[in-house]
């Protein structure tokens, strides 16, 4: 039986990989939000200047892919589109619906009706109404085939049009989370109807056209997307003129910008960095648990994941909580579930079943599959264990490095590995094709429901799974979850699907990324918060 390094060993190998992006010492707890200011008086506000600078520069991970709502499925071009386009209801920095394109809503007593109230005078960026018309069209675009939010949409039976600016939704059964799964995702901005009819569909999908506080202008491919200010939005603002986004994969370029006052905003930094800025009175820290899960996903359609015992051999295999740890702490926290700690769906640190670190077990594992040592690697009827990872370029915190230190830990027990690291685009069209053994993912939520991560990664034709995991007992323990509502009820439903989930053995689990802010501190009028983004409408800088 091959040797396997000791823990010891692969924590050195681990530090070795990434001395760039991981200190050596003990990792520093993360970081509070950052306080707010005690309220001035008068005299002190009064002497406050506003400054001229009225541009706001974002650094990007990753470029963006199309604008199409019903089919936008990163989050990059997700951030982006959220300042375009509009939905029917947004959400307040607490989580909780809030109006927005529809200024109320109401519910009826068996709940299978929602009735919206629109908000009049509203028009989009090429001059045509929003009205009810409008919000028909794009939502029957959503169930159609050609939606990626098709089966989210499929619970609208119909909808009935009372007058241009209400409108009802007829469900096919009640559902508790309607607002968080159907209204809320990418699939809820609304673009223009009447630009999407007169246009080309490429062009109209990279040309977006909403109803938001700030319009496209411009997208230089691989560098930069500007959008400027909607004179004629219906709220209060903008107050920027410009807002620019900057591509910058690399956590130690963005630092660099930042300080050197090439973008005002960035959500990477390593730990020495965060405790740098933080004692920095120049620059704004925030860091926040946030609605954020990250993964390996297993194939179970591709060799050699069609066999559980392999999918649990490599979670035998990896001792993810220590790399997560010397890695990516304090950014990432090891997590045991598909659904984020920091949401009400979360049973609890040990409730679920799991798989621990033991490289023994993972060989008696494998070899219980059929394979067999020879050389170095495993072996079964001639074709050898091998896997390729799949990875984007630094587009979740610190992804190359952890596939890397994985792809290690599988070589001390016999799996040939390799790690395949992709532009983020291609990466995108690679596995939504299904065309991966196991692929590093995220998945990020404006809000904690539940339904948002379940039904989207591990549902039957889930928007997000990508790998085509199925389970009708699942499948059914989520439709129980999306009527209840109960929320004693819904949470124990909820915890009944995890444990599913999790002997399924469909993941490797990597943890939780909390949301990262780092900004000038004369920003003033933003205050972001673990469920949304940013909204950029009363922002603006001081001397």
């Amino acid at each position: 039986m091959k040797r396997v390094l000791s823990l010891l060993v692969v924590l050195m190998l681990m530090f070795a990989l990434v001395a760039c992006g991981a200190p050596a010492e003990e990792p520093a707890e993360p970081a509070e939000p950052a306080e707010p200011a005690e309220p001035a008086d008068e005299e002190e506000e009064e002497e406050e200047e506003v400054s001229e600078k009225t541009d706001w520069v974002i650094a990007l991970e990753t470029d963006i892919v199309q604008f199409d709502p019903v089919k936008i499925g990163d989050a990059t071009t997700s951030g982006v589109a959220f300042q375009i386009f509009e939905r029917l209801l947004s959400r307040a920095p607490d989580g909780q619906p809030i109006p927005d394109l529809a200024e109320d809503w109401e519910i009826s007593d068996d709940g299978l009706s929602w009735t919206f109230y629109l908000r009049e005078g509203v028009t989009f960026h090429d001059g045509s109404p929003f009205n009810a018309e409008v919000v028909e069209w794009h939502f029957n675009r959503g169930k159609s085939e050609e939606s990626n939010f098709r089966a989210q949409f499929a619970i609208i039976e119909n909808m009935d049009i009372e007058d241009d600016y209400t409108i009802t939704f007829n469900l096919t059964e009640p559902m508790a989370a309607f607002a968080d799964n159907v209204i809320m995702p990418n699939g809820g901005f609304i673009p223009s109807m009447e630009a999407y009819q007169t246009m080309d569909y490429d062009d109209w999908a990279m040309d977006p056209i909403g109803t938001g506080p700030f319009m496209y202008d411009e997208w230089v491919p691989g560098q930069r997307v500007e959008l400027v200010r909607n004179p004629d939005w219906w709220g209060d603002g903008p107050k920027l003129e410009k807002v620019i986004y900057r591509v910058i994969p690399e956590a130690g370029t963005q630092v660099i910008e930042l300080e050197t006052g090439g973008v005002d905003l960035i959500t990477r930094a390593t730990t020495e960095d965060i405790e740098r800025f933080e004692q920095n009175p120049d620059i704004s820290v925030i860091v926040t648990p946030a609605y954020r899960s990250r993964q390996f996903e297993l194939n179970v359609e591709k060799f050699p994941f069609d066999d559980i015992r392999i999918r649990e051999a490599v979670n035998w295999a990896v001792d993810m909580p220590s790399i997560v740890e010397a890695i990516a702490s304090p950014i990432t926290v090891y997590a045991d579930s598909l659904l984020p700690m920091a949401g009400w769906g979360y049973p609890g640190e040990g409730v679920l079943p799991s798989i621990g670190y033991d490289p023994d077990r993972a060989m008696e594992l494998i070899e219980e599959a059929g394979f067999q040592m020879v050389g170095d690697y495993y072996e079964k009827d001639g074709q050898r264990l091998s896997i390729t990872i799949h990875s984007p370029d630094h587009r979740y915190y610190m992804d190359k490095d952890i596939c890397e230190v994985t792809q290690h830990q599988f070589n001390q027990v016999g799996i040939e590995a390799d790690v395949k690291v992709m532009e983020w685009g291609a990466f995108l069209d690679e596995v939504r094709e299904g065309e991966f053994q196991m692929v590093f993912l995220g998945w990020n939520q404006s809000g904690a429901d539940p339904s948002l991560f379940t039904d989207a990664k591990v549902m039957t034709g889930g928007r997000g799974n990508y790998a085509n995991h199925s389970d009708p007992e699942l499948d059914e323990i989520l439709r129980q979850a999306q009527r209840e509502t109960d929320m004693d009820v819904r949470k124990e439903l909820y915890k009944e699907a995890q444990i599913l989930i999790n002997e399924n053995v469909w993941h490797i689990f990597i943890g939780n990324e909390s949301l990262q802010w780092f900004f000038p501190s004369t920003v003033r009028g933003w205050d972001p918060g673990p469920a949304i983004s940013g909204y950029y409408t009363q922002l603006y800088f001081t001397e």
